[in-house]
Order: structure tokens, then C-alpha cells, then sequence
């Protein structure tokens, strides 16, 4: 089984600000449908609070496509920390003991570092994406994740 790991401010969700006006943030339909078409089971993988990455999954109307929300209020560790991956992978295989691909989405590159040093798929989503060859860790890069999830529907 495939597990998604989905980062969540500046991966799945742009925005440029440090507040969030969480009444701005809507659904996105697009988002929604590619989602649903996920062949695995998604999560929220994030540095924020689980009631930050609550708010915006509930507004953007995509929350029940997630199992679990790691945030730092339910690990003791926080990306980029090895060890915050490693809770997560263990968590997952805890979940599901068969045999399992992770992929990881995310906008920091310390971030993928890390997970790539535990065999996790690597997707950069990022608007400099094109650089991505400078980062043998980043397996794949979008400049957003509607475009990777369109790819990787097409690859599935």
C-alpha cells in the first residue's frame, strides 16, 4: 500500500502569509477530485498545530480523505529532525505491517533530505521546482500539488 504524506502550508495549501485568515481559505474542487483518486491512504505531515492543519483541511472541505494528522502537538519532534521521522514511519508500519511505499510531499528541501535518508519517495513542491536536479534527494518536483497529483494519476 502506498502511504501520502502530505506537508501542509506551502504544499497543500499556498499562501504567503505568516496569519492565516482561515475564512479566506475555500475549497478547492480540483483538489478535492485528486485527492479522492489517491490509490493509498493520505496524511498530514506538519509543523503546525493539528488544530491549524484541522481548520484549513475543514475549510478547503478535504478533510476526511486524511487518516491522522502528525503536527507538532502529536509527535515530540518536528521535520526536518530525523527522529520526527522515524516516529512517523513507525506509526505508519504500526497501521499497516505489509510492505509500503511512502511518498512525501513537501516545500522544504532539509525536509526531503531527511525523508529521502529513510527511502520515502520525494515529491519538492515548490516554484523553483526546475532546480530540482541540483538535489539528488528530490525524486520528483511540481511547482504545485495539483500538477503532481495529476502525474502521479496518470502513473497509477
Amino acid at each position: 500500500m502506498i502511504h501520502f504524506l502530505f506537508d501542509l502550508d506551502d504544499t497543500l495549501i499556498m499562501h504567503n502569509n505568516k496569519h492565516i485568515n482561515y475564512d479566506m481559505i475555500g475549497e478547492d474542487p480540483i483538489l478535492n477530485k485528486l485527492l479522492g483518486k489517491c490509490k493509498g491512504l493520505c496524511y498530514i505531515y506538519t509543523n503546525g498545530t493539528g488544530s491549524h492543519a484541522i481548520s484549513i483541511l475543514k475549510n478547503m472541505k478535504i478533510i476526511d480523505y486524511f487518516e491522522k494528522i502528525y503536527s507538532r502537538d502529536t509527535i515530540p519532534y518536528m521535520k526536518p529532525y530525523y527522529k520526527s521521522f522515524d516516529d512517523v514511519q513507525t506509526d505508519l508500519s504500526f497501521r499497516d505491517p505489509e510492505p509500503k511505499v511512502i511518498f512525501f510531499f513537501d516545500d522544504q528541501l532539509e525536509n526531503l533530505k531527511t525523508a529521502s535518508k529513510l527511502g520515502w519517495m520525494t515529491f519538492w513542491i515548490h516554484r523553483d521546482h526546475k532546480k530540482s536536479l541540483n538535489y539528488p534527494y528530490v525524486n520528483m518536483a511540481f511547482s504545485n500539488i495539483k500538477d503532481c497529483l495529476r502525474y502521479l494519476e496518470t502513473k497509477m
